[in-house]
């Protein structure tokens, strides 16, 4: 069984208009919305072993403070090809992943993000910023992944719990 947390980065600032959108920082909520997501994740068993972020500076500083607050501080890989609205992006990430890692993480971009979930069953119209989802595929190896092979097992975002 091979098990994906995948992650939309952090709530991003708009607040330098001459910054590129690849540039942009997280803002203040995004900052603490991240490692708020990260520390619900540390009650699931099994923890991500590695977490592989786009590019774009936001999703670095989210996978920053996620990889700082979650219990087994996991490694992080940039690929690029996760700066991508197509949800192919997702799909050959996962593939790509390490054989050894039996759990992983990826923080990526809406509509990529939203593309692949509505495809393994998500019916929430959008993963908002920060939010996480935790999809199954019961395979040996990442190669084997597909869609339809796809369980969603958990959806979570940061306004999910309040009351």
């Amino acid at each position: 069984m091979k098990t994906v947390f995948l992650m939309r980065h952090a709530k991003s600032s708009w607040d330098d208009p001459s910054l590129d959108d690849h540039e942009r920082p997280l803002n203040p909520r995004g900052f603490r919305q991240a490692p708020q997501m990260a520390e619900r994740l540390n009650a699931w068993l099994h923890q991500p072993q590695t977490i592989v972020t786009s590019t774009a500076q936001r999703a670095k500083d989210t996978a920053v403070l996620v990889a700082q607050t979650l219990t087994d501080k996991p490694p992080i890989v940039l690929e690029e090809t996760l700066y991508s609205e197509h949800a192919s992006a997702i799909i050959h990430t996962i593939q790509a992943l390490e054989l050894e890692h039996d759990v992983a993480m990826i923080i990526g971009h809406n509509p990529a993000l939203n593309n692949y979930l509505h495809g393994v069953g998500m019916t929430k119209d959008n993963l908002p910023t920060s939010g996480v989802a935790v999809v199954q595929y019961p395979v040996e190896h990442w190669t084997e992944i597909a869609n339809t092979h796809a369980q969603l097992c958990f959806l979570d975002w940061p306004k999910r719990l309040r009351g």
